[in-house]
């Protein structure tokens, strides 16, 4: 009601329903364990950058979940502070009588932070790279409980500010006749988000995800300076962030975005951008899946399609039930093949198109879920340029990577530092420009470089020299004028 209200007597008592929740799910708080309701506790075991954000952010609200660690077999907390402490501690560290959770109660007397703070600040004290410091902290899968007593951005609350509610008369759950048609219709402005605004949208979209069991890479990793606000229409707002720039993809470009709905979060979502093709997909959250989930899926792909060049979307398996059993049972695979989405494999294209004409035969029949599985085998792909299924190619990035690994051994015997220095320097004379970014190396597998026309010279060092600015969208630009690297890629690297 409070995301799809259908005025404002109903958004009001929504409201009000909401706002005195609290009070009633603290009676039986116990049994609505990990559902985000405020006044209730929230168990998982949070990655580094997560469990960091979170203690910044809500302080003891959120710390250890000692009796779920004390299940644990062996008591790895020990082992990562032992690599901390002055070294006479260790005699009392090792010792099995006294486990961790005493040892650090002896060590923070007084201390006022929760034990999960203390332990993130005792590690980065011992002044270790960040990447070491990170893996020693995912290495303990430390059990971490939050306490969501009154807590704004506890999934009862959970509201980002409004200019004017959208009340929905009636709800557009029908697909579309035509999917590839209302995503080329126009749309709205792509708008960059100052970052201090940018800032509170990043922390809604973590808080909405961190309730539901998802560490979503862009999201954890959201750069303030590259946030973007989409008004899609009907109440709905899509923001979408890039990575910081430590994080980023070699070839592709990583956007993620969170779903608003009258200032709700209700899904997620993600484009991986390489030339014109969007590997895209989005979540919505269970609560909200009857409430118009295809005109929000319509105008995400044309945010992406109008906004970043997209002209094939492609679909990947799991999104679609391949090792994933929310896909099979929420029966993607048929969601996507009705909006004209299709197997990129031909075997399980002519399985699908028998398997479509069976359904359409008999009314009211269902794919099983045996069915289901095979034709998650293949991704989809809907083609927005016109090209035909059968001749759609797409790189296939690993293969890229190997490539490189390869050349590293055979030519500089595995000595990457000085692998790197000789490819930067390759590829820098061949473009006429230095370029020292995550994507030379690739530049360097290009054996006649220096003999392409300046044109396309210039093209693959903006794309370079793009990829390392402060956002990502000026580079997904500059990479679809590459259009030479683009075939040399594909003469490689096809999938």
């Amino acid at each position: 009601m409070r995301a799809f209200p259908r005025n404002a007597e109903e958004l009001r008592r929504a409201l009000r329903g909401l706002g005195g929740f609290e009070r009633l799910a603290r009676r039986v708080k116990d049994e609505l364990e990990n559902t985000g309701i405020a006044g209730t506790r929230y168990r998982y075991p949070f990655n580094h950058h997560m469990a960091r954000w979170l203690t910044d952010r809500y302080g003891k609200a959120v710390t250890i979940d000692w009796p779920a660690y004390k299940r644990h077999q062996w008591d790895d907390i020990a082992a990562a502070l032992s690599l901390t402490v002055v070294w006479a501690e260790n005699e009392g560290l090792d010792d099995d009588d006294v486990p961790s959770w005493d040892w650090i109660a002896w060590a923070k007397k007084g201390d006022r932070r929760s034990d999960l703070a203390w332990l993130l600040d005792t590690l980065r004290a011992r002044g270790l790279e960040p990447e070491v410091e990170r893996h020693i902290f995912e290495s303990l899968d430390l059990p971490i409980v939050w306490d969501l007593a009154d807590c704004a951005d506890a999934v009862t609350h959970a509201r980002l500010p409004v200019r004017r509610p959208f009340y929905t008369r009636a709800l557009l759950s029908e697909r579309p006749r035509d999917f590839a048609a209302e995503v080329r219709r126009p749309v709205e402005p792509l708008q960059l988000v100052k970052p201090r605004r940018a800032v509170p949208i990043i922390d809604a979209a973590r808080a909405a995800l961190s309730q539901r069991e998802r560490e979503f890479h862009v999201v954890v990793h959201a750069n303030p300076q590259e946030t973007y606000r989409f008004d899609a229409g009907r109440g709905l707002e899509i923001f979408v962030f890039g990575l910081v720039r430590p994080l980023r993809l070699t070839l592709e470009a990583d956007f993620g975005a969170v779903l608003i709905r009258n200032g709700v979060p209700i899904g997620y979502g993600y484009a991986v951008l390489l030339f014109d093709r969007a590997d895209i997909a989005i979540n919505i959250f269970p609560t909200y899946r009857a409430g118009e989930s295809p005109y929000v899926f319509g105008r995400f792909a044309a945010l992406f399609h109008h906004h970043f060049g997209a002209q094939k979307l492609i679909m990947r398996r799991y999104q679609l039930g391949h090792q994933n059993p929310e896909g099979i049972e929420a029966g993607s695979f048929w969601f996507y093949y009705k909006l004209g989405f299709r197997p990129v494999d031909a075997r399980v294209r002519r399985l699908a198109e028998g398997e479509a004409a069976r359904l359409a035969r008999r009314a009211g029949a269902r794919s099983g879920e045996e069915m289901l599985r095979r034709l998650a085998r293949s991704d989809m792909v809907l083609c927005l340029d016109g090209t035909p299924v059968e001749r759609f190619r797409d790189v296939d990035v690993k293969l890229p990577g190997l490539a490189v690994t390869r050349l590293i051994e055979r030519r500089f015997h595995g000595e990457r530092t000085r692998a790197l220095e000789a490819m930067t320097t390759q590829a820098s004379r061949a473009l006429g420009v230095k370029v020292a970014g995550r994507i030379t190396p690739i530049a360097a597998l290009i054996p006649d470089l220096a003999r392409w026309p300046l044109a396309d010279r210039r093209h693959v060092a903006a794309a370079i020299l793009a990829k390392e600015g402060r956002r990502e969208g000026p580079y997904v630009k500059a990479l679809r004028r590459a259009d030479r690297f683009r075939r040399f890629l594909l003469a490689r690297f096809a999938s």
